[in-house]
């Protein structure tokens, strides 16, 4: 019964002529199906293969559920993949993704933490990146599983990775912060048998350490794999170039890095192109105190790479709590900051935290215009509230995956959600019939 937009936002556009009428177009989110992942709350990223989700864990509570979606209106958990391979002490499940045809699922398992996730201080294994076989969608199999790890003097361990594919070629460009090395590029073609293509770090290419919170936190890659789009705190964001690989050069001088006041600014959390364009969606992501500098917290910039060794910022979005004059009112464990993006050529889906599910129209970058969101009617209550950030009841995280025009996003609190946009540009998310902000698929 609550498939009715009870938990849906709309937004009146200007008018648009057009078959002779000139009646204001509608946007809006319909909630097409929900499930509360079991109401445990701490959920981390999704993979979306055909008929199934797999979701993972901010914390060490939990392994990755296994979720039904052959009908979008009733997902359904029917699995779990849990010890000895996930849901183990001191290991978050965090990042997920997955090349359906190719049966293959990608697990980044990593440390979490005691104060901002609630995890057991010691325990666990390895941080590493887990390859499945997902043949049989609700029993995944272990094909093999790469270590990611530094030396005490030089500690490192997987964050974030983006999926790029040619054909059968299936490659991983990971960040592993804080190094060096921060950058790895993983061939997984053979999952048996991954083979580290490069161990690189922007250091080398002049980028200079500043602080303990110096450094690469993502990695986008060019539709051609030739361009990588570095995220990196604070030093800025910085294009290179990946046609040569091993050797990996940087388009963007360090000196020409893209960084925006004030200097205590996190700086560029991650980088997704505009399909077709020669640009990018840049999200700041900022925690509450005492983990970030919070409210006004951080919000969206579009940015012009026609010239890689200079990009420049073309556009800015911010939600009403991005306004200094919310800061007003205590703001504890809150997090209104912009995080993870899948665009379209004209369209970018943005998850916002506390402020749900962005759908801005980019066409003009240099004016970013909120068509709708999406803020979920929250969970009266879950088992485990985020540490950090429970003192909202909304926390959308995970970047958006579209398949075959219906949006999977999840919410850290209060589960996976599917939802349909209709308006302006909403045959841009059915042309393709998978669209994920985080990979080329």
């Amino acid at each position: 019964m609550w498939r009715m937009l009870l938990a849906a936002a709309t937004l009146v556009a200007p008018p648009l002529l057009g078959c002779g009428d000139n009646l204001p177009q509608v946007h809006e989110l319909e909630l097409v199906g929900h499930t509360d992942l079991g109401g445990h709350g701490m959920n981390a990223a999704l993979a979306v293969a055909g008929d199934t989700v797999y979701v993972g864990s901010r914390n060490d509570q939990k392994g990755v559920a296994i979720v039904d979606i052959s009908d979008p209106t009733a997902p359904t958990v029917v699995g779990e993949i849990g010890p000895p391979l996930a849901g183990l002490p001191s290991m978050s499940s965090r990042e997920l993704r997955a090349v359906p045809d190719l049966n293959l699922l990608v697990v980044l398992n990593m440390v979490c933490d005691k104060e901002l996730h609630g995890c057991a201080e010691s325990g666990g294994e390895l941080e590493n990146l887990r390859l499945y076989d997902i043949s049989d969608r609700r029993a995944p199999a272990v094909l093999g599983t790469i270590g990611v790890a530094g030396t005490p003097r030089r500690p490192r361990g997987p964050h974030e990775f983006y999926l790029w594919r040619d054909g059968a070629r299936v490659l991983l460009f990971l960040a592993a912060p804080a190094g060096p090395p921060a950058f790895e590029v993983i061939d997984v073609t053979d999952p048996r048998d991954p083979l580290r293509l490069v161990m690189w770090d922007p250091t080398e290419a002049g980028v200079v350490r500043l602080s303990g919170e110096h450094i690469l936190h993502s990695i986008g890659v060019s539709e051609d794999g030739r361009v990588a789009y570095l995220s990196h705190l604070q030093a800025g964001l910085l294009l290179a170039d990946l046609s040569a690989m091993p050797a990996i050069t940087l388009l963007t001088p360090p000196t020409a890095a893209l960084t925006w006041p004030p200097a205590e600014a996190a700086g560029p959390h991650s980088a997704v192109p505009l399909e077709g364009r020669d640009v990018l969606v840049v999200t700041e992501e900022v925690y509450p105190r005492p983990f970030g500098t919070a409210c006004p917290w951080g919000h969206l910039r579009t940015v012009d790479i026609t010239n890689p060794a200079a990009p420049t910022i073309l556009g800015e979005y911010r939600l009403p709590e991005n306004d200094p004059a919310y800061c007003a009112n205590p703001q504890d464990n809150i997090a209104f900051t912009a995080h993870n993006t899948t665009t379209t050529r004209d369209l970018a889906l943005v998850t916002w935290y506390a402020g749900g599910l962005q759908v801005l129209d980019l066409s003009d970058p240099t004016l970013p215009v909120r068509l709708t969101e999406f803020r979920p009617a929250p969970l009266a209550a879950v088992t485990t509230e985020d540490p950090a950030l429970g003192g909202h009841p909304v926390s959308m995280w995970s970047y958006p995956v579209v398949q075959d025009g219906l949006i999977y996003v999840v919410d850290i609190r209060n589960g996976l959600y599917v939802l349909r946009y209709r308006g302006r540009f909403e045959d841009q998310l059915a042309a393709d019939p998978f669209i994920e902000g985080n990979s080329n698929l």
